[in-house]
């Protein structure tokens, strides 16, 4: 019975205490936070991975090892004074719970998880152009696009005295004046967490069709018959600036070969 009770007044135990979760792109840099008192002089730091718990960095008797996995290599390193764990070029792999197990040198124990998630930047949109130039006016087509799935779109146009439609969809209609040495046109692609852009400088080019911009030159599959399906709207787009242009003139043509039809059909008659 004493025995017993020796064992049980010796046994410490140590709640472990989340300290939520952290995230980090594929291929960059984090650091994971300890969750040390910052007046503890550390004497020994452990962490570990679950659900085996192995140990993946380790600091004892004033001695580190960052590679006791081989699935890290040399992408591990450790702030001995805070506890901190330093994780390089990130993979999806990386992504778990990880545990720090801390001691002091009043040999008071501390220990906290933490979750990693590893996330995907937002890939460059691209963006493909068509353009015509009709009585002083530059109408040109622009299309975003994104190999991301989910994400919002939106244009910035300057200069701002550009008339443009509307400027929250992944195509836009730009209408300016033919004499404007360039215009800027920059497409974003967002979703919750993460952003991304991709900028062209256009100008019309006469009456020629401008060809795709250097951003779509390789396009991905889904993109392919995105420049084809812009010069329709271009066609489309033309056609209506001309009648609107013209619409006075092509109303009289039309008039006069109606009454030269009718004048004719009287002397066959």
């Amino acid at each position: 019975m004493k025995l017993l009770t020796l064992v049980v007044s010796t046994l410490q135990v140590v709640l472990v205490k989340s300290l939520g979760e952290d995230s980090g792109y594929l291929g960059d840099t984090i650091t994971l936070k300890s969750g040390v008192n910052p007046a503890w002089n550390l004497s020994r730091i452990e962490w570990l991975i679950w659900p085996n718990r192995t140990w993946i960095v380790t600091y004892r008797q004033g001695k580190t090892n960052t590679e006791r996995v081989n699935h890290f290599g040399q992408r591990l390193s450790l702030n001995t004074s805070s506890g901190d764990l330093t994780i390089r070029n990130l993979t999806k792999d990386d992504a778990m719970e990880y545990t720090v197990d801390l001691h002091n040198t009043d040999n008071e124990e501390k220990v906290n998880k933490i979750n990693l998630t590893v996330r995907e930047r937002l890939q460059k949109p691209t963006i493909q152009a068509a353009s015509r130039s009709v009585k002083g006016k530059c109408l040109m087509v622009l299309d975003c696009s994104s190999t991301d799935n989910g994400v919002n779109h939106s244009w910035d146009v300057t200069p701002s005295s550009v008339y443009t439609t509307d400027r929250s969809s992944a195509r836009l209609l730009a209408i300016f004046n033919s004499t404007q040495n360039s215009v800027n046109f920059t497409c974003t692609t967002t979703n919750n967490i993460d952003h991304a852009r991709s900028v062209v400088t256009l100008k019309c080019d006469g009456d020629k069709i401008q060809p795709p911009t250097p951003e779509s030159l390789n396009p991905q599959p889904r993109q392919k018959f995105a420049f084809p399906f812009l010069t329709g709207c271009l066609v489309g787009a033309f056609i209506v600036i001309i009648i609107y242009c013209f619409g006075d003139r092509i109303k009289a043509a039309f008039q006069f070969l109606k009454e030269k039809v009718c004048s004719s059909k009287k002397y066959d008659v």
